[in-house]
């Protein structure tokens, strides 16, 4: 029997979002118990670390999933394939695209998707999340089977990959967002609330108020809200507007129990309560997306106050493990910065074509790739070009979480790491090429923000490096060519070398 549910996409619906997967094998379900203890989070640091397919783990070494188990978890939802011409696959398929796109393809979906209308959400009054429900004293976050995940966590991290939804007092601006909470007791989360972050600002309005923050915890949300989510967005805009942008759709949203916020109807499960003003305690540490843990360094958080939970049958959990990599953060938060990046440069008249973050630089680095020929029509040079685009970056909302930036040409692929170190290593004159600015904060999870040396006036620095020739900015003559297969040999040659490729004794 067929269900509404069947006729969304993977962008709309996890469990499309699922089914896709194993049609793409890159699926592989779990059914031997496994312990939330460790063995879940090494299961999934194995499988980020040799690109292995998702797992979905069914059952947990010490619960029943009928009574405290409770949900199934998902592992690596967004890490990267192994399947031939999948690599970006699960993050293709949360934004609608085909597992084959590439990051190009994924970066240019996301920008287009800013110039489309968005649709408002439609209201239900009951949704798959609400088949069940749970409250008050019914309610013990410590007998589910929330993992540790990295030996020196301070807790367990059920949250790593679900979805805060929070509002303003005055309900004008509602904020769908990523960020982590452990399991406190039996009936609540803790985690950080950074200022800076969209989150904080929120929850400083209510604390003007004297009244603590209305909130919701949605997990296995549509694979596109969890990307948006992820998304630095400008302030006062509802991400549910720019999902429906992304996916054609409107999104289906039903009621809290105890609130007046308004959740995915799909939603696999629920947490809705109220985050204290008042209340803390101990969070972390983590081991976080810079690949850097530091043992025992726990801090004062908010406590989120858990009094209802509604759920689907059989809920799904998608977590995220956290570290080197490539995992999560970097294929959800690091690809949606990169694009809001692109689109802020473009709004602002800047030659960039587009916008990468190198997996392997944790978030930490992003390529601007320039257009040359408009550049030409730019009359600039490098120094004032370069510092004009740092100001105009470092100064935006995903600026204040990105410290280097690095400029390439046209000729250089953003994607490709090797072309960028090349760049970097071959153009970039120290010194010379490279454009500072201490005149912007930088999120406190950089690990040398926090355990570097620190300043004596401004700000810990960011950096424009430019990966270009100064003759790039001034004409249009090719200074240089390049020793490769492609550059230093004729078509013919080439040509003749490919043909024969095979008889020479290689695999083809």
């Amino acid at each position: 029997m067929s269900s509404p549910e069947d006729s969304k996409s993977a962008a709309e619906s996890l469990r499309q979002f699922l089914r896709e997967l194993e049609r793409d094998n890159d699926l592989v379900t779990i059914t031997k118990d496994v312990d939330p203890h460790l063995e879940v989070g090494a299961i999934i640091r194995k499988v980020y670390e040799t690109e292995a397919k998702a797992p979905l783990f069914e059952s947990f070494t010490g619960y029943d999933r009928g009574k405290s188990g409770l949900f199934r978890i998902l592992g690596a939802p967004v890490g990267l394939s192994s399947v031939a011409g999948q690599k970006l696959g699960r993050v293709a398929r949360s934004l609608g695209l085909p597992p084959t796109a590439t990051g190009r393809d994924i970066i240019l979906k996301i920008n287009d998707a800013k110039g489309r209308p968005a649709l408002p959400s439609v209201k239900l009054s009951t949704g798959p999340v609400k088949e069940y429900k749970l409250f008050g004293d019914e309610i013990d976050l410590t007998a589910l089977p929330a993992p540790l995940v990295h030996k020196d966590d301070g807790g367990k991290f059920l949250q790593s990959f679900g979805m805060h939804i929070v509002r303003t007092p005055d309900g004008k601006w509602v904020n769908w967002s990523i960020t982590r909470n452990m399991v406190n007791d039996a009936r609540s989360l803790v985690g950080p609330v950074i200022p800076k972050q969209d989150i904080g600002v929120i929850f400083q309005m209510w604390k003007d108020r004297g009244e603590d923050m209305p909130w919701a915890l949605c997990f296995g949300v549509p694979p596109a809200a969890i990307m948006v989510s992820g998304m630095p967005i400008p302030q006062w805009t509802n991400e549910t507007e720019f999902i429906s942008a992304i996916t054609g759709k409107p999104m289906e949203v039903v009621q809290c129990e105890t609130n007046d916020l308004w959740v995915p109807a799909n939603a696999e499960m629920v947490m809705e309560g109220v985050v204290s003003i008042s209340e803390t305690a101990p969070e972390g540490p983590m081991a976080e997306y810079h690949g850097l843990v530091f043992p025992g360094a726990a801090k004062q958080c908010p406590v989120f106050k858990v009094n209802a939970i509604t759920h689907r049958k059989d809920p799904i959990v998608p977590i995220s493990v956290t570290g080197r990599a490539t995992e999560e953060s970097h294929t959800l938060w690091g690809v949606m910065q990169a694009a809001e990046v692109l689109h802020i440069c473009q709004q602002a008249g800047f030659p960039v074509k587009m916008v990468w973050n190198p997996f392997e630089s944790h978030c930490l680095w992003f390529v601007l790739q320039i257009d040359r020929t408009q550049l030409k029509n730019c009359k600039t040079e490098m120094k004032e070009f370069c510092v004009k685009l740092g100001h105009l970056v470092f100064g935006s909302k995903p600026g204040w979480y990105i410290p280097k930036l690095y400029v390439v040409g046209d000729d250089i692929d953003p994607t490709d790491l090797n072309e960028v170190i090349w760049a970097e290593a071959t153009r970039c004159q120290p010194g010379v090429n490279e454009f500072f600015f201490d005149q912007y904060g930088n999120i406190p999870l950089i690990p040398y923000v926090t355990h570097g040396v620190q300043p004596t006036t401004g700000y810990h620095q960011k950096v424009v490096r430019c990966c270009m020739f100064p003759c790039e900015f001034e004409d249009d003559i090719v200074h240089w060519n390049v020793g490769s297969f492609r550059g230093s040999f004729p078509e013919d040659v080439q040509e003749k070398v490919n043909k024969n490729w095979g008889a020479y004794g290689f695999d083809v």
